[in-house]
């Protein structure tokens, strides 16, 4: 089906656009507002009392508009729309109505500090936003969780995260859209060399700015790809910048069981990790072969056991659902094998295929159904073996509409993540391809800056990246 808006509903094509991707995903921006010859036009009317959608030669929506404000003008315009396709195409609805966004438990913290009831806000969740019922119940009971984690805004300038790329893999999975690179003979040391200047650079201004670190987290790409020397420089390096007696959470990401040894975890936890992933995505061996991982599933259950016995508390694994081929009883085999481990936290992704990624143009669309049941039996496991909800974010281009989901075992999450989810504490990237999350504690708001996804450009352009990390930092203290 191809749509595109009249000339004069053009300025709500962004609004627009997000709430018919729900419904037709295949949609390009440029078929919604080039010129098409089509008659599926569509027009948007607003004044002040109401918004009315339809097409050119066919029927239309009319919502009452309650207010002028502009939240409320966008949230009535993506009303109308996701009624007209549910209501006059008969396309199906989403358990998530209109909301598009990628961080919806952030509306929900809102209205907690509105001193908001957990009943009025199932209600605005399911009669404004049109939310399933059991979005709604999920949403509230990750935010309730979470409050107790989110810092007022006298903490929160004084305290702040870090998180550090190490964009190096082994091999690429054929689902990755990350920065992430082969390690050669050279580029590694190269890339060490610069990324532990701005970790120096960095860690001195917020010392001069007697700023906290309250949780570090080193992601990639597979940090444990690095080789025990350069590990041992790396680890030396966060530690002498970033660590102290206020760091209480120390993540570092094993996640391809390949990379790791007895002597890498060893050296982590002599270095104050406390919380590690092995990530498996699937414990089904045709599947991992498939999406390119160079390891078993015996591999995922021996190198876990070999965290725990080295004196690892904490681990995360994370796991997919909806890669190429796999289907209900896949899952059930995965959660199984799992379940045997009981990792303190489980992150659990729909498959989210962007346009980088190798996958791209390769799968087949999934029947609704079956990707239903998928998710509604991981969610009836995780309740069942102790697993709580304790963050959420969603994607664009993500499987059946769903969500990525952190359960952790009893109520032990992993604080980096929430933290960098719901944006309300400073969050300083380093390295290739890191965001940084700068927020302002008088009103909450952020601005997001990032280094260069290229390794060339970062290293030649390290001196520039850490100037204006420092002056904001200093500026900020």
């Amino acid at each position: 089906m191809i749509i595109s808006l009249t000339q004069d509903s053009r300025k709500y094509a962004r609004i627009v656009f997000d709430v018919i991707r729900i419904f037709l995903p295949q949609l390009h921006w440029q078929q919604l507002v080039g010129e098409n010859n089509t008659d599926n036009n569509l027009f948007i009317r607003v004044d002040n009392s109401e918004v009315v959608i339809g097409f050119c030669t066919g029927p239309s929506i009319v919502e009452d508009l309650e207010s002028s404000d502009e939240n409320e003008v966008k949230r009535t315009i993506k009303l109308a729309v996701y009624r007209l396709f549910t209501e006059v195409l008969m396309y199906k609805a989403s358990p998530w109505g209109i909301l598009t966004g990628i961080r919806p438990t952030k509306i929900v913290h809102r209205f907690w500090e509105q001193d908001l009831t957990k009943e009025k806000i199932t209600e605005i969740l399911q009669g404004r936003y049109l939310l399933a019922s059991e979005k709604a119940k999920k949403l509230i009971q990750i935010t309730q969780l979470q409050r107790k984690y989110l810092l007022n805004s006298e903490e929160a300038k004084k305290l702040v995260s870090i998180y550090i790329s190490i964009p190096f893999c082994p091999t690429r999975c054929s689902y990755c859209s990350f920065p992430a690179f082969s390690t050669g003979p050279n580029e590694v040391e190269n890339y060490l060399q610069y990324l532990l200047k701005e970790i120096k650079g960095v860690g001195e201004a917020i010392k001069r700015s007697d700023i906290k670190i309250q949780t570090i987290y080193v992601g990639g790409g597979t940090p444990t790809t690095l080789n025990l020397k350069q590990l041992k420089i790396l680890l030396n390096g966060i530690k002498e910048s970033f660590f102290s007696q206020d760091t209480i959470e120390y993540t570092f990401e094993a996640g391809r069981p390949d990379t790791i040894d007895e002597e890498k975890l060893t050296l982590l936890l002599n270095y104050n990790v406390n919380r590690i992933s092995i990530n498996p995505q699937t414990m089904w061996a045709k599947t991992l072969q498939k999406i390119g991982r160079n390891h078993s599933p015996q591999d995922i259950l021996e190198k876990f056991n070999m965290a725990r016995n080295i004196g690892f508390k904490n681990i995360n694994m994370d796991l997919i659902i909806g890669l190429p081929d796999e289907g209900l009883q896949n899952i059930k085999y995965t959660l199984g094998k799992i379940g045997y481990l009981k990792p303190e936290n489980l992150t659990l992704h729909a498959l989210a295929i962007k346009r980088t990624a190798k996958l791209k143009g390769q799968t087949e669309p999934y029947l609704d159904n079956q990707l239903d049941k998928m998710f509604a039996f991981t969610e009836d496991w995780c309740k069942d073996n102790g697993y709580l909800p304790y963050y959420l974010y969603r994607q664009k281009q993500i499987l059946g509409n769903q969500e990525n989901i952190g359960y952790s075992l009893g109520e032990q999450p992993c604080i980096y993540n929430i933290q960098m989810i719901e944006e309300r504490q400073t969050i300083w990237g380093l390295g290739v391809g890191a965001g940084s999350k700068i927020v302002d504690t008088r009103d909450w708001t952020l601005i997001n800056t990032y280094n260069p996804k290229d390794l060339i450009i970062y290293c030649q352009r390290i001196d520039e990246i850490i100037k204006t990390k420092v002056d904001k930092i200093l500026g900020l203290g």
